[in-house]
């Protein structure tokens, strides 16, 4: 494995912020870590870089300790929420700050997918939020960094320049092979850009594993509301989970419901309605009306595994 973590933990006095993180990353592969606020997403991604000094466990990164040395000898990137760019510096000089040997060609390349060509000159306070993420990603980009670290790099987009920040950080990290780990609020991101997903909850890894086995097999009720809507019903003394597009509307079944709500959410609508004691939530191409009645079916392979 290209990045190995061992019982990584750090605490501050008696309180621990993350504890025994243990997970290991292939090479290229693109990590997501999310969770409510306060379970040591950031806190891992900074013992990582460097940032934050680990109170106990190891990092190993292409088959070398890196724990147990500064952050400015790890071969690791870090874009942030908002990546501070130097105000007196241009973009030009921004990217090339510190940075001893590149190859041109390389630089070209990440300023032309970029599309920052045309602003190398101009000072942060000229640039808008799009346009300093860009430089951000590209000053990590052009130093060939081991890991590529990401906090919430879409987070203060408007969604045209998030939607054109992730293709193009995306491309460039699967052209390139770039081992990332990202914290992302952004559970649909997360399900779009992972080739894996960990939760992280109580300081510790609860869930780890693809994006789609993770949404299908939640280990708990919590975890299955962290990546979307969850909806129940009693059914042989049973109460069964589903996701609410795994309900389906037809002409006849033994499962009747009776319309309370409508939402239009986009595209469809989010239908609540009841049955028996139970209000279920599903969607639907057309409003319905209070007190409508339909009939719902639904596949058991879809009930989540949820007790």
């Amino acid at each position: 494995m290209f990045l190995k973590v061992n019982n990584l933990s750090k605490f501050y006095s008696s309180i621990n912020v993350i504890e025994n993180i243990t997970f290991s990353q292939k090479k290229g592969e693109i990590i997501s870590i999310i969770g409510s606020s306060g379970t040591g997403k950031t806190t891992v991604l900074n013992c990582l870089s460097g940032l934050t000094e680990v109170s106990s466990g190891t990092i190993f990164l292409n088959s070398s300790r890196i724990d147990n040395i500064s952050a400015n000898l790890r071969n690791i990137s870090y874009v942030f929420q908002e990546s501070p760019l130097f105000p007196h510096m241009n973009v030009l000089e921004n990217i090339l700050f510190n940075l001893n040997i590149y190859e041109k060609k390389d630089l070209d390349s990440l300023i032309k997918k970029t599309s920052i060509d045309l602003i190398l000159d101009k000072y942060p306070h000229e640039l808008s939020g799009g346009e300093n993420q860009r430089v951000a990603v590209v000053r990590s980009l052009i130093r060939k960094p081991d890991l590529l670290l990401l906090d919430e790099p879409f987070s203060n987009l408007d969604t045209p320049n998030k939607n054109i920040l992730k293709e193009i950080i995306l491309n460039i990290i699967k052209k390139n092979q770039i081992t990332t780990i990202m914290v992302n609020h952004d559970v649909k991101e997360s399900l779009e850009l992972s080739d894996r997903i960990m939760v992280l909850n109580n300081c510790k890894i609860e869930a780890f594993d693809k994006p789609d086995y993770i949404y299908k097999f939640p280990k708990n009720l919590k975890i299955a509301n962290l990546f979307g809507d969850v909806t129940s019903f009693k059914l042989n003394d049973r109460v069964n989970y589903i996701r609410p597009e795994n309900i389906n509307i037809v002409d006849h079944s033994k499962y009747k419901i009776k319309v309370k709500k409508s939402y239009y959410v986009g595209g469809k609508y989010k239908i609540i309605g009841n049955y028996l004691e139970s209000n279920v939530t599903f969607y639907h191409k057309s409003n319905l009306s209070k007190g409508e009645l339909l009939f719902f079916n639904f596949n058991d392979g879809d009930i989540l595994p949820i007790e």
